[in-house]
């Protein structure tokens, strides 16, 4: 594809998003919900799913049919003005969110927040880019960055719904008491692909953008500076932070660093890494459970994650990065380089189980409709 064809292709998704009314999905129920978050998951039922928001997005859709709901989809970056007034519920986040709150509507507010607070992730990653800075003169743009509006809407939403665990909630409760948690979906992966047996102790850094956000700067700097000749590959979007890869640029070319970019989950090409490979690593400094390592954990990788990602990492199956630093990362690549083939493989197993019961579709719904019900929505 060309350039060209490429931007107007970027134009129309922008305009298509920005400007398209509410898409009715259903009209029959009882009650009308407005939910703001993805369209495109209902226009393009057979494309294969890549990402888990194609998922979070259906399965909303089905759980409020479920309780009897009308059901009306607007994208979150929509800047066309809404009748609000004709919904009995909003459900989600992103401009329409915010805008509903510019009228004194009788409208209930479910915000939907994929992670950690705004607050926290705002913070995080300004710390995590200010520290590169004291180290290495060069200010970073921030990738990440979460607009100051949507602390507004956890503040006065009745009820604050949040992918992750214990601690993604504990960064909400000085803003609100109103707040569940929900563990995010993986990806659904070919038969053919989920499982590999390989033992190969090398790494996987598989995240989205914001690279520093995502702690892959510290991935690389503790790989680079390990004795072993442990492997890297990276997969994900960062092609566009052309400021990190040029600081870092030196690290990509290490023998050791294979750079894949944005890389289908179910593609052969997938296969072929996963085969190499027995971690994944992500020492993030603000997620909501991280669909991209839950991903990786169904093919059996092993995951290696801060707290900070959401994720409830036990002994038999995982491995907690202690400290948001290159020391921490450097010490958790050690503890797993240090596992034998027998540990390896037990633990690769369980990761396998724990992703499927944890992060599968079914316990994603249950949990929704579980949530929505204790509200008052039956």
């Amino acid at each position: 594809m060309t350039p060209l064809f490429n931007k107007i292709k970027d134009l129309l998704r922008i305009l298509y998003v920005s400007y398209s009314m509410p898409r009715v999905i259903s009209s029959d129920g009882r009650e009308k919900v407005l939910i703001s978050y993805l369209k495109s998951p209902f226009y393009l039922q057979n494309r294969p799913i890549k990402h888990a928001n194609v998922i979070e997005s259906r399965s909303i859709f089905k759980v409020f049919r479920e309780l009897g709901y009308s059901v009306d989809i607007v994208d979150w970056r929509c800047k066309r003005n809404i009748e609000f007034s004709k919904y009995d519920v909003i459900f989600g986040f992103g401009t329409p969110f915010i805008e509903s709150f510019n009228k004194d509507y009788e409208i209930q507010r479910i915000c939907y927040m994929p992670g950690c607070s705004p607050n926290f992730s705002n913070t995080n990653e300004a710390t995590r880019i200010n520290l590169i800075h004291k180290q290495k003169g060069v200010l970073l743009r921030p990738r990440r960055e979460v607009y100051w509006p949507w602390m507004h809407a956890v503040i006065n939403s009745d009820l604050v719904i949040v992918g992750g665990n214990d601690h993604t909630v504990s960064t909400y409760t000085d803003f609100t008491s109103n707040v569940e948690s929900i563990p995010i979906p993986a990806v659904p992966l070919r038969k053919e692909i989920c499982h590999q047996e390989s033992v190969n102790k090398g790494l996987i850094w598989f995240g989205g953008a914001g690279a520093v956000h995502k702690g892959l700067d510290l991935v690389l700097e503790a790989v680079v500076g390990l004795d072993n000749d442990v492997k890297l590959d990276i997969c994900g979007p960062i092609e566009g932070e052309l400021d990190f890869f040029d600081l870092y640029k030196d690290y990509f070319n290490h023998q050791d660093i294979t750079f894949n970019g944005m890389i289908d989950p179910n593609s052969d090409r997938m296969k072929e890494i996963i085969k190499k490979n027995s971690f994944v690593i992500l020492p993030s400094c603000s997620e909501g459970m991280p669909s991209s390592v839950s991903t990786c954990m169904q093919f059996g990788l092993i995951p290696i994650v801060t707290k900070e990602c959401g994720i409830d990492i036990k002994s038999s199956f995982g491995i907690e990065i202690d400290s948001l630093d290159v020391a921490g990362v450097k010490n958790a690549i050690k503890k797993a380089l240090s596992l034998d083939n027998h540990s390896i493989k037990g633990m690769k197993k369980k990761s396998i189980e724990h992703s499927r019961i944890v992060n599968s579709k079914n316990n994603y719904e249950t949990r929704l409709l579980e949530i929505l019900k204790i509200f008052g929505l039956n």
